[in-house]
């Protein structure tokens, strides 16, 4: 029998149940950071198009981003997902629709808009990054 390794260690990530939220945010942060890194650690890997989950990619990007205190703009959101203009749109407009972004125009740009987790999507991935969904 063939024994594997995970990169990810869980035991190092796992929540304590003591932790307070402060602490439940940075560790669901860590863990998105994490494996969306990962993930791209994974795509240089191997063939383009092989592996795809991009609403995951893009949740998972914005969260961190989010949690830094930073805006995503459109254009970054869409290589976030590792996906194009258009394919990025029918996408977003999903994930609207679904309650877990919002979009608006850049307060300095009548051109740039912004891309962000709505706070029930970061509700969301917290629980499930934290462990206690």
């Amino acid at each position: 029998m063939m024994h594997q390794t995970n990169s990810l260690d869980y035991r190092l990530l796992a929540p304590d149940a003591g932790e307070d939220l402060e602490q439940r945010r940075a560790h669901a942060r860590a863990w998105a950071e994490r494996l969306y890194a990962e993930r791209r650690r994974r795509d240089t890997l191997f063939p383009d198009g092989l592996f795809g989950e991009p609403a995951w990619d893009l949740l998972l990007a914005m969260f961190a981003a989010r949690e830094k205190g930073q805006t995503m703009i459109l254009c970054k959101a869409y290589k976030a997902a590792g996906v194009s203009d258009t394919t990025g749109r029918r996408l977003l407009d999903r994930m609207e629709e679904e309650g877990l972004i919002t979009r608006r125009r850049a307060p300095r740009s009548r051109k740039m808009r912004l891309v962000e987790l709505t706070d029930a999507a970061a509700e969301r991935l917290i629980a499930y990054l934290a462990r206690d969904a």
